[in-house]
């Protein structure tokens, strides 16, 4: 125990949740998030917040019953508290300088992973990172933006994946394999076919993938929601490097 914590302790830690605050961008259909100082120590004797959150804010998790109502059995709080805790492996497409409604597809995942030497294994987590987060992230009047425009992934590569065998895949966009142009959401098999119905979980809203190794330690655990569509989460990523 204490030779794993003094190599834990040795790596390098890359947060990846952006902070809970007022104005973050959110899907537009999901409730807005809300923190409030309902408890003040000059007033009330000691200081809280209460804070209104949808399952779906900020950094989170969906779980397949997220977009199937016959997977009841496969809400968020039915998984292994260990569920994303695994092996990640990156995949950084910022430099394509992506667009809302272009994909990643399946060509461009070989060639990443011919140029890198890495591919994916089985139980591990792939994180995408367009670079969505970088650019475009900001808690203004101007944050719908964020989650009104993205790129995506291709059904091909969608595909690749859950072939892979991998447990869950993360990215740093509001909806990971749906692309999204003017707040139009375009195809989405990975929640509605291949991802989700397969128990593979998606992970969206991750920020500071840039700073990630090629391969990295993946932790997070998800709230214990009874029948929950998914959990925010506050993941963590151990580079070796």
């Amino acid at each position: 125990m204490i030779q794993l914590s003094a190599m834990l302790r040795s790596m390098r830690v890359v947060d990846l949740s952006p902070t809970l605050e007022r104005g973050i961008p959110n899907w537009p259909m999901h409730p807005p998030l809300v923190i409030d100082k309902a408890r003040l120590r000059r007033r009330d004797g000691y200081y809280s917040q209460l804070l209104m959150i949808s399952e779906h804010t900020g950094t989170h998790v969906d779980a397949p019953v997220h977009f199937h109502d016959d997977l009841m059995h496969m809400s968020i709080d039915t998984f292994p508290p260990d569920i994303l805790i695994a092996p990640a492996v990156l995949y950084d497409f910022s430099s394509k300088h992506m667009q809302p409604g272009d994909l990643v597809t399946l060509d461009m995942l070989k060639a990443y992973e011919d140029e890198k030497g890495v591919q994916i294994g089985e139980g591990e987590i792939p994180l995408i990172n367009f670079g969505w987060m970088q650019r475009f992230w900001r808690t203004d009047d101007e944050s719908t933006w964020f989650v009104k425009n993205a790129p995506g992934i291709r059904e091909d590569a969608i595909i690749y994946f859950k072939e892979r065998g991998i447990r869950a895949i993360g990215c740093d966009t509001v909806a990971c394999d749906m692309a999204v142009l003017d707040g139009v959401g375009q195809e989405t098999t990975g929640h509605t076919t291949h991802w989700l119905p397969n128990g593979i979980l998606i992970i969206e809203m991750l920020t500071n993938l840039h700073k990630l190794s090629l391969r990295s330690l993946f932790v997070a655990t998800p709230l214990k929601i009874k029948e929950g569509s998914g959990s925010p989460i506050r993941p963590l990523a151990f580079c070796e490097d």
